[in-house]
């Protein structure tokens, strides 16, 4: 589901050495990187990563730079190539979050849930207030069986992003198969909390399609309390059932993940 959320264009490991680096090839290295960035819209990620390796090679000073360079190689699922210019990133700058979360996001992909949670969790040490960071650590403690810790985390997420969930141009970590069900039950559960029935009514219907079929939670789950006198989710309620066996009856393929 969300991926991660994301990847980013922000900016351990050993200290690096800077090298001197003459002012016109830091022009003409972020002139390559914004080409680069102009090709990565357009979705040519080999396109962006030849921009960003000139440069680097004209500036290998650039925590931004090698971050950028990692979120491409990632994208081609290059993830040692990816790992290693995050980790250079990290090392020219250690006090820059990004290339941590996105580290994390790559350990996701590759099923590392405790090395994910590690990179994380620095993330956040380092920037506490990125709302995406709290949706990445939220998606591991789901992964991980830790429900609860994954909805602290998710509200926190929300309060201080509350588009952070609709964001369909965010990147997103992509769960497994078998958490998709919890993961739209759990979302439910956030927005019902926070009054939101339309969003909590939406995850809950997504919920169904990948499997849920316990009416009975909803009834006795105290998150969502401030919903039961709304008059959309009590009709959703006498609709479950229903929705429930048709998708029992119809057989249809699990809907794919959507932010």
């Amino acid at each position: 589901f969300f991926i991660i959320l994301g990847l980013f264009w922000a900016g351990c490991a050993p200290k690096v050495v800077r090298v001197p680096v003459p002012p016109e090839d830091i022009v003409r290295a972020n002139q390559a990187a914004n080409e680069g960035d102009s090709a990565f819209e357009r979705k040519e990620i080999y396109a962006a990563l030849i921009k960003y390796l000139e440069a680097v090679r004209l500036n290998p000073n650039s925590e931004y730079l090698y971050n950028r360079l990692g979120i491409a190689y990632s994208q081609l699922k290059f993830y040692s190539e990816a790992t290693s210019a995050f980790r250079r990133s990290i090392a020219l700058n250690p006090k820059y979050p990004y290339p941590y979360n996105n580290l994390g996001s790559i350990y996701f992909a590759q099923q590392s849930y405790r090395k994910s949670e590690k990179y994380f969790k620095k993330a956040i040490s380092v920037k506490q207030d990125e709302a995406s960071f709290h949706m990445n650590l939220g998606s591991i403690y789901l992964e991980r069986k830790k429900p609860e810790k994954a909805l602290e985390e998710w509200r926190k997420s929300l309060a201080l992003d509350p588009e952070i969930f609709n964001r369909r141009s965010a990147a997103s970590l992509s769960s497994s198969s078998n958490s998709l069900m919890d993961r739209y039950y759990f979302l439910a559960r956030l927005f019902a909390r926070n009054g939101n029935a339309e969003s909590a009514i939406e995850n809950l219907k997504l919920a169904i399609t990948n499997g849920f079929t316990d009416i009975s939670m909803l009834e006795k789950e105290r998150d969502f309390d401030p919903l039961r006198e709304d008059e959309r989710f009590l009709e959703f309620l006498k609709n479950a059932a229903l929705l429930i066996k048709l998708q029992s009856d119809t057989g249809l393929p699990k809907s794919q993940p959507a932010v």
